[in-house]
């Protein structure tokens, strides 16, 4: 396992596309996120002002309300990104036709998969970190370029917020590995992947949330369950009415835990039992 952990970590640093997927979601945090919301807001044009002041609005960027933001870009962007890089982690290896080589050498089938999902994790915790520190830093450019003050959230905040963001990450890169294997294509897994993520989840979860089997179905689905832990970190202020949410944080985080499990077990026996040659 610790080979197939070190040729992954070799071929992941050394794929471009992890670096753009990477560079996509920082440049979406840094450039969307914060500085073109803190231009909107601080130009403020009369065809989007509101009943909240400019000056009110403009604090969902400080420090004070970092936490949130990040969580919330993490829940969207992020959960697509990783998805995608989670997809390319393992789908590659069959459309490359590398999968048989790396089977006949000595590693087990389980070390293989073991090894990639351990290099996945420690990619994962890499850009959770990027991300949180993004976050962070553009919140303290903010609050510097406006002259204002805000105050950083108690550490104990910022180390619970960086473990949802974590969670949420993993639970998306796990999917997308997951439906690699499943789907031995990467096309295949990707696309999957972000039909059910835009349209099973977004699309239902906005339209139908009110209607009662539907909402009963929502409970169980892992964005849903993000969107609650993600509400446990409330902003300071309220432009908007909140959405209810379906479930609290605390069965938010067991959700998540069960569908890493879950992602992880099958695809272990998918890969293990499965043929890995022709699609």
């Amino acid at each position: 396992m610790i080979a197939s952990f070190r040729a992954e970590n070799l071929k992941s640093r050394k794929r471009w596309a992890n670096w753009i997927l990477i560079g996509i979601l920082l440049a979406w945090i840094l450039l969307l996120t914060y500085l073109t919301l803190f231009l909107v807001v601080t130009l403020s044009p009369k065809s989007i002002q509101g009943p909240v002041p400019a000056s009110l609005l403009k604090r969902r960027l400080f420090p004070e309300n970092f936490v949130p933001t990040v969580l919330g870009a993490a829940g969207t962007i992020g959960a697509a990104i990783m998805l995608i890089f989670g997809a390319l982690s393992t789908a590659s290896e069959f459309g490359w036709l590398t999968v048989q080589t790396i089977l006949i050498q000595k590693p087990t089938r389980a070390a293989v998969l073991l090894g990639k999902f351990l290099a996945l994790a420690g990619a994962t915790l890499l850009i959770g970190i990027l991300v949180f520190g993004a976050a962070a830093l553009a919140s303290f450019a903010a609050v510097t370029l406006d002259g204002s003050s805000s105050s950083w959230p108690a550490w104990e905040v910022m180390l619970k917020g960086f473990g949802a963001l974590l969670l949420q990450l993993t639970i998306w890169a796990a999917f997308g590995a997951f439906l690699g294997i499943a789907f031995r294509s990467t096309a295949a897994a990707i696309g999957g992947g972000l039909t059910y993520l835009f349209v099973g989840e977004a699309l239902l979860g906005g339209l139908l949330r009110n209607t009662p089997i539907v909402r009963d179905v929502l409970r169980f689905l892992p964005g849903i369950n993000g969107d609650a832990i993600n509400a446990a970190f409330p902003v300071t202020i309220r432009d908007s009415a909140g959405q209810t949410q379906l479930v609290n944080a605390g069965r938010g985080v067991i959700t998540l835990v069960v569908y890493l499990v879950v992602f992880t077990v099958l695809s272990l026996l998918i890969f293990q039992r499965r043929d890995v040659g022709g699609s």
